[in-house]
């Protein structure tokens, strides 16, 4: 069942959502807004725990539910100077990257 509601909402926010939506053939901004809600419950419900380990290695629990993932993740950094080109969905995925 859907419900109606009113509200008021940032333009600028508004426009993205909008863009977003004809850009993904989705019928509008209304798409986006539940998607982004969607998300934002299922964040809520887990807890995301990390242990830096003095090797450089970093261990990661992500607990929802009954579910548990867990990762040994070998380094996180940020990079600053780089080919944008080189982080298009297109490049990505010939590199054997999968977006998820």
């Amino acid at each position: 069942m859907r419900a109606k509601i009113t509200t008021t909402i940032e333009e600028a926010l508004l426009n993205q959502a909008k863009a977003l939506a004809e850009e993904e053939g989705l019928s509008g901004a209304n798409a986006i807004i539940e998607r982004a809600l969607e998300l934002y419950f299922a964040g809520i419900q887990c807890e995301v725990w990390e242990k830096l380990l003095p090797s450089g290695w970093i261990k990661k629990l992500v607990l929802k539910g009954d579910l548990i993932l867990y990762e040994n993740i070998k380094c996180r950094k940020t990079l600053e100077n780089y080919r944008p080109e080189d982080y298009t969905q297109e490049s990505l995925k010939a590199k054997g990257w999968k977006k998820v």
